[in-house]
């Protein structure tokens, strides 16, 4: 197991609470390239899955309290869909890479059996007669294993996920940026739209008192064209009155 291998799981085990909005950024696509990364991969979206869970849940409940209630559950409902299809992503690529490498190890394993096997039963070679004063064969050395091959192929494979992870983190800084201005612009539009239904009420309000004082200046000029009639017909009445005498 290699240093890097080490410090990856222990890096691992230390913050293996990390909620499902990291674990993209940890392991962007073709970033997990050996066993150990497979299963620490695993552990975490296994916990990532549970943190996204229960933050849906506790957004959902926040948003039962604030104004636009339904577009405060979508935002949740979409934040949270996108953080699964991230988690099902990692396990994916996760799993295939432990499928893979342990086809490759039993792929090891049947061929050395192989050649072993064919070394046993192979018939030896009569032994030549050894002559006294012939000098002795010197034997090559064996040719170590291909280690820096390996470290190369190892090395260039994290210098991949290194860029996949730049790439990846990149486009979350532009997803972010979008978002927040998507946010933005929904909260303008909102301020703008609560802003136009208090002026119309406030139209409203006012056109219904305009009406209302128009009512009662009706009603109060009928009331003194009524009193005028009335007072009209007393002094005819009086008038009247005052005649009848005379005429006698």
């Amino acid at each position: 197991m290699t240093l890097r291998v080490l410090l990856l799981m222990a890096g691992v085990a230390i913050g293996s609470a990390a909620n499902a909005a990291e674990i993209g950024a940890t392991y962007p696509a073709g970033s997990i390239a050996s066993r150990d990364q497979a299963q620490a991969a695993l552990a975490e979206a296994q916990t990532a899955a549970k943190d996204a869970d229960a933050t849906y849940r506790k957004e959902v409940e926040r948003c039962a309290g604030v104004f636009l209630q339904n577009q405060c559950t979508q935002d949740a409902r979409r934040k949270r869909d996108a953080q699964m299809r991230e988690i099902r992503r990692v396990e994916v690529e996760a799993r295939e890479v432990k499928r893979r490498v342990d086809a490759d190890e039993r792929a090891g394993n049947r061929a050395k059996s192989d050649v072993d096997q064919k070394a046993a039963t192979a018939p030896k070679e009569p032994t030549a007669p050894k002559e006294p004063d012939a000098p002795k064969a010197v034997t090559a050395p064996k040719a170590p294993p291909d280690a820096a091959e390996r470290e190369a192929k190892q090395a260039e494979k994290e210098k991949e996920a290194a860029a996949n992870r730049e790439r990846y983190q990149q486009k979350q800084r532009t997803h972010a940026e979008e978002e927040a201005q998507r946010k933005q612009k929904e909260a303008d539009e909102a301020a703008e739209r609560a802003a136009n239904v208090k002026a119309y009420e406030e139209k409203q309000e006012t056109a219904a008192a305009y009406a209302k004082r128009k009512e009662e200046d009706r009603i109060a000029n009928e009331k003194r064209r009524e009193d005028r009639r009335i007072e009209r017909e007393r002094k005819q009445k009086e008038l009247d009155d005052q005649a009848k005498p005379a005429k006698q």
